[in-house]
């Protein structure tokens, strides 16, 4: 579903009349002068749609769309383009853009539009498999949470012994891992253990670490953990995403078809 909107637009008056009808209806909206900005709050917060005008200053709409096509992790984002005039809508139409919405935004128009994003989302959306192994169960229920929002079927795993079964069982497409399990394995070991099969050869491998935020790592400790960080990637590891933190942890996943 989508919730959170970017509108860029360099009129002030036109992009605060149609983010205050967007909150009406329920949506959380950005307001973006140029599409530098509009970038920077994409890359920053978890966004789901893009409303932008095309002739702005710093970053055009065109250059903003070729911009996002050409990050991973924005590809996919939908964008609606403001415009009435026939050469911009060519421009972009050539670029794969359908959906446009005149200007001044007619509401009910948006509206429908973007019920048809949020419909052929809902069709194309894969529902992942994902295995969590960690030692916090407090930390498994918030992720567990979070990743049931978006229809993911979710097995956590406190108990190591237990990883490789549940992992058997559940056949994940993502497999998330606490860089420092508190068992009898380490966390390098049960990827290198994962990885020595066939069947997990496909699966992204996703390490995370777990402590308070209060807790600054500096120093020896910080060593420790780059050493542990590399030694993971080498045992084949897809990714590191840091500190456990509820609120970007869905934008750290964005790249694993994931929020």
């Amino acid at each position: 579903m989508i919730k959170n909107i970017v509108v860029a637009d360099d009129e002030r008056s036109s992009a605060v009349l149609l983010a205050r009808l967007l909150e009406k209806e329920g949506y959380k909206v950005w307001t973006a002068a140029n599409g530098a900005q509009a970038l920077n709050i994409i890359l920053t917060e978890q966004i789901d749609l893009l409303i932008t005008d095309v002739v702005m200053p710093e970053m055009d709409g065109v250059d903003l769309y070729m911009e996002l096509k050409n990050r991973p992790s924005t590809a996919s984002l939908p964008v609606i383009v403001v415009t009435d005039k026939e050469v911009f809508k060519e421009s972009f139409s050539s670029l794969g853009v359908e959906l446009y919405s005149p200007k001044p935004v007619n509401m009910e128009d948006l509206k429908e539009k973007i019920r048809k994003i949020e419909s052929y989302v809902l069709a194309k959306r894969v529902f992942h498999k994902v295995v969590i192994i960690g030692s916090d169960e407090q930390v498994l229920a918030l992720m567990r949470q979070e990743l049931e929002r978006y229809s993911c079927i979710v097995v956590p795993v406190s108990n190591v012994i237990e990883a490789g079964m549940r992992c058997f069982l559940t056949n994940p497409q993502l497999i998330l891992i606490d860089i420092y399990t508190k068992d009898y394995a380490s966390t390098k070991e049960i990827i290198r253990s994962l990885r020595a099969f066939e069947f997990f050869k496909q699966a992204t491998i996703v390490v995370y670490a777990n402590y308070p935020a209060e807790e600054a790592l500096s120093g020896p400790l910080l060593a420790s953990l780059d050493q542990v960080v590399k030694d993971c990637l080498e045992a084949g590891a897809n990714k590191y995403i840091g500190r456990f933190d509820p609120a970007n942890f869905l934008g750290a996943l964005k790249d694993c078809g994931i929020g």
